[in-house]
């Protein structure tokens, strides 16, 4: 039988600090050659009879393979996505047009044993975990020993998991949380603050949020630089989700770990049969030469060396080993409190030669 999750029934099991564990040891399997992964790839069709500015549809695959875990998966999204532009910058969002307001991402775990699927469940709460815990993993392998206090930068449905990641990772006395509208920062601090137990204060501008922290998190929806090269001092640990980190910043950086050898890629429809290539936002990091979070991870190379280094953590592009990682715990655990629906395998499995 193959099993069928909500994200219910993930939120139920998966906590960040199990999800951190399956990260962390999945890391050090492919540091090791013993995981591997298929590159991103994000397929876009131009939507010009849509009202919203830049509209298209996307569809996106990631395949990741981690023996250890003794599965596969392919992380899957099919969604319509639009570039509004919010308090004069250039976000990327999803319009909720499924049935009932709702948008489409799947996980699928296949067995290394027998090929057959083992469990689909939405990516939702996983990939909310697998981003946050990265991030979290980055922060404990390269942050100051002593860091206390960390400057957050957005207060959307990332930056929970972001402080959740960080508070497991470092001993938070402070958060200071900024984003451009005050009901949102003050409703993130007064909620998660409450539900984290940390102290998170809103404040005014993202300038006043990066000062005098000893961590610097932006998680937003900006396709755009917001992390000025005035934000960073001596000793603190920056990093990024999206594309918030300008060339100013980046060149203070005294190290900054990659989470992959390889920028993902993206194919706009409208010319050709595969479309073009859709490039990147130039950076003054040549992305392929930075050194890997997993070979910090592995103790392969050594990340902080002093107190009063700068460190940066430069994502790139997520992966399937991370999926294949968090979703073989998160199915362990769901068959362990006999959570989901089990639907017949033999739906999905043939007899014909190809």
């Amino acid at each position: 039988m193959t099993l069928v999750l909500s994200n219910e029934d993930v939120e139920s099991v998966l906590t960040m600090k199990i999800c951190m564990e399956a990260l962390e040891e999945a890391y050090r399997e492919e540091a090791e050659g013993r995981a591997v992964n298929q590159l991103r790839y994000d397929t876009r069709m131009p939507l010009p009879e849509r009202a919203e500015r830049m509209a298209h549809y996307e569809f996106k695959t990631m395949v990741g393979i981690v023996p250890k875990a003794g599965v596969a998966a392919l992380r899957m999204s099919s969604t319509v996505n639009h570039r509004p532009i919010v308090h004069g910058m250039e976000r990327s969002e999803r319009l909720y047009l499924a049935p009932g307001n709702t948008t489409v991402g799947l996980i699928q775990l296949y067995s290394l044993e027998t090929g057959e699927p083992l469990a689909f469940m939405p990516d939702g709460v996983l990939q909310g975990m697998r981003v946050g815990g990265t991030y979290g993993l980055a922060l404990k392998y390269l942050a100051r020993e002593n860091a206390a206090t960390l400057g957050l930068l957005g207060s959307g449905w990332q930056a929970r998991f972001q402080l959740a990641a960080a508070g497991i990772a470092r001993k938070l006395k402070l958060v200071k949380v900024y984003s451009p509208t005050r009901e949102h920062r003050e409703r993130f601090a007064r909620e998660v603050g409450a539900e984290l137990g940390l102290d998170i204060r809103p404040v005014e501008s993202a300038a006043e949020a990066a000062t005098d922290v000893d961590i610097l998190v932006a998680a937003t929806n900006a396709k755009e630089p917001i992390i000025t090269g005035e934000f960073v001092r001596k000793g603190m640990h920056v990093s990024a989700v999206q594309s918030e980190l300008s060339d100013q910043a980046l060149a203070k950086a005294d190290f900054i770990a990659a989470h992959s050898s390889k920028r993902y890629v993206i194919y706009m429809g409208g010319e050709g049969q595969y479309g073009k290539l859709s490039p990147h936002r130039p950076s003054m990091v040549e992305h392929e030469k930075l050194p890997l979070l997993e070979d910090v991870i592995a103790g392969k190379i050594k990340g902080r060396n002093r107190d009063d280094e700068i460190t940066m953590f430069h994502s790139g592009s997520g992966m399937g080993l991370q999926f294949a990682a968090v979703g073989a715990r998160v199915l362990k655990l769901a068959k362990k409190r006999g959570l989901g629906k089990e639907i017949p395998t033999e739906w999905f499995t043939q007899t014909l030669h190809t």
